[in-house]
């Protein structure tokens, strides 16, 4: 049986099965190929992913602000019904009173006529009966007016506990709405939150691959996968970060490249022209995703927004000591530490947000310059 196996072994067929540095090679970037090929789907899954939730919160925001002019409303109709009942309770109590004072006189509905003619027979000049006709026409004028006061009142209660009732009816249907687009704005932070980790996850296996890979890929391979990182519209991320620097006017010293091409990493975004993922927006520009970050139409308004927002946001948002940090050429992870101490995006990459990126980019930078 030994002997079986070693001809088996020997057999001419048998070294295909054999793994060489070629095939090796070949299935890497294979790998790489598949992978490349599955982040521009997985960019483009999160990007729907974030127009969907631009949607829904701009849907959500426009029904809260219509809950709160129906809930003014309300309140405001709510007030008018509680001053229409005291005035029509006033009123009310007001007719009962005319009501007993008619009955105790004799004066009452019936008797307005026969009070009337009391006063003619029993006048004694016709002064007097002058006086007598218009105090009970006065008593019967009143009472009328107090009538009409009354049920004028009473109607107006009445339309307003029914705006009262339409108000609460729509503000009914509108809470549900409301309800239904908050249930799906969360499913949607929840969807969009795991598709940017798949993404991630994809982005740092193309980048392990690549470091592995990085003496046999030719320039053309790493460019390619530089373009699926980033979409159709950039430089790579040594070109752009050199830009930038002259843009800021700050040297542009190996320290500040391996930095800046780090932020660069760190974003990760597939924004037309903004590789640092910026929210000013410029004329011309559009925006790319939920966070309001912005697409710009050039390379030179990207970077001039790129440098407007950090030159603006440097006395409120700490951007003042990243500019310090580049002007002083300090080491890359000094401005990292700058820039993870900004609120450019505090707290992300679980607070390694750039600073997490400088020890690999240090020592692959021209791999990851070129992407």
């Amino acid at each position: 049986m030994l002997a079986c196996a070693l001809v088996l072994a020997l057999a001419p067929g048998a070294t295909a099965a054999i793994s060489t540095p070629q095939s090796k090679l070949s299935a890497a970037k294979h790998r790489l190929a598949i992978l490349t090929g599955q982040i521009k789907t997985q960019e483009a899954d999160a990007q729907d992913l974030q127009n969907k939730l631009t949607d829904l919160n701009a849907k959500v925001a426009a029904a809260s602000r219509v809950q709160d002019r129906i809930a003014a409303q309300l309140l405001a109709t709510q007030h008018s019904i509680a001053t229409d009942k005291a005035l029509a309770a006033a009123l009310q109590a007001k007719f009962d009173s005319a009501m007993r004072t008619m009955y105790m006189t004799g004066s009452g509905v019936g008797g307005l006529q026969g009070e009337f003619l009391d006063s003619m027979l029993s006048s004694t000049s016709m002064i007097d009966l002058a006086d007598r006709v218009a105090y009970a026409s006065a008593i019967g004028g009143s009472f009328v007016t107090l009538a009409d006061q009354l049920s004028s009142a009473k109607a107006l209660l009445e339309a307003r506990a029914a705006d009262q009732t339409r108000l609460l009816a729509r503000q009914t249907t509108l809470l549900a709405s409301l309800h239904d687009a908050q249930i799906a704005q969360a499913n949607a932070v929840t969807a969009e939150q795991q598709a940017l980790n798949t993404l991630d996850r994809t982005k740092q296996r193309i980048l392990g691959l690549i470091v592995r890979l990085r003496k046999q890929l030719k320039a053309q391979e790493i460019a390619n996968i530089g373009g699926a990182f980033q979409g159709g519209e950039h430089v790579s991320y040594g070109a752009w970060a050199g830009y930038f620097l002259q843009t800021m006017g700050v040297p542009s010293c190996k320290s500040n490249m391996i930095v800046v091409v780090s932020w660069q990493l760190a974003e990760f975004t597939q924004a037309a022209w903004n590789p640092l993922a910026t929210t000013h927006a410029m004329p011309g520009s559009t925006i790319f995703n939920s966070s309001n970050v912005q697409n710009f139409p050039s390379l030179a308004v990207g970077l001039q927004a790129t440098k407007d927002t950090i030159v603006g946001g440097s006395p409120t948002y700490g951007y003042g000591a990243i500019v310090s940090s580049l002007s002083a050429c300090s080491s890359p992870t000094a401005s990292a530490q700058a820039i993870n101490a900004s609120s450019w995006c505090r707290g992300c990459a679980g607070g390694t947000y750039v600073t997490g990126d400088i020890a690999k980019v240090q020592a692959n930078y021209q791999i990851y310059a070129a992407l």
